[in-house]
């Protein structure tokens, strides 16, 4: 079954340029022009990603989105929102309502790649909930191996909030002060910080789904896990212990 998407807005425009978006894409896309209908289909629909406005007249998108993390917990929720929100934004990233928000209007494709994290984020929350619920299972000689895993799982998936909140607010910050070229280098700066949390919170999915033992060597003759070749498909693996 394709996965499913959430789409909230008052904006019939919105939800229509949304649609355009999406046409072609793997996913199911379910869009609704108010929160409160939304809602009472969201456990029915249980959509893998939530996307919503935040200014609505029936209920403000964080309100919303901090409703759908009580009742779908498992749930990636994104924050479509203009520049006359972003005090809302940077409240609703800080309290972990969102993954991440969308700038009105926004690039086609930029708007593609934010589904897509959040997709992916969505499939690892759900493989770590799946680890934990199974972690009473007997693994024979694998058990010690995936033990480390889970737990490098669980530190993975508690860095990945903060994140989450860092990059938003960098995003913000850049969206702001390119309204000042004066601040060029600043801009530079916040790119820069921006790009090393992607690549950070890239590593991050890279151990994540890590399904085999492969090493490499280290300094001092050590050997340490080889994370780039460790979550590659075990096909490709002349050796390791895949689980």
């Amino acid at each position: 079954m394709n996965a499913r998407i959430m789409i909230v807005d008052d904006d019939h425009h919105i939800l229509k340029a949304c649609a355009r978006v999406l046409k072609g894409s793997t996913y199911r896309c379910y869009i609704f022009s108010s929160p409160i209908d939304a809602l009472k289909q969201v456990t029915s629909i249980n959509p893998s990603v939530v996307i919503s406005d935040q200014r609505m007249p029936d209920m403000e998108g964080t309100s919303f989105l901090e409703k759908i993390k009580q009742v779908l917990p498992l749930a990636v929720r994104i924050m479509m929102t203009g520049y006359a929100d972003v005090d809302a934004a940077v409240r609703s990233i800080n309290k972990g309502h969102v993954f991440r928000f969308i700038k009105k209007p926004w690039d086609d494709d930029a708007f593609n790649t934010a589904i897509d994290h959040a997709m992916g984020y969505h499939g690892l929350k759900k493989k770590f909930r799946q680890l934990v619920e199974n972690k009473k299972e007997e693994y024979s000689e694998q058990e010690r191996f995936k033990g480390v895993i889970e737990m490098a799982g669980a530190v993975c998936h508690e860095f990945a909030q903060p994140l989450q909140v860092i990059l938003g607010n960098c995003e913000l910050i850049e969206s702001l002060s390119k309204q000042n070229s004066e601040n060029s280098i600043f801009n530079e700066n916040i790119i820069c910080i921006t790009e090393s949390i992607n690549e950070l919170s890239e590593l991050l999915l890279k151990i994540m789904t890590i399904n085999s033992y492969k090493t490499k060597n280290y300094a001092g003759s050590r050997k340490i896990v080889d994370i780039h070749a460790a979550n590659k498909d075990g096909k490709e693996r002349q050796d390791g212990i895949q689980w």
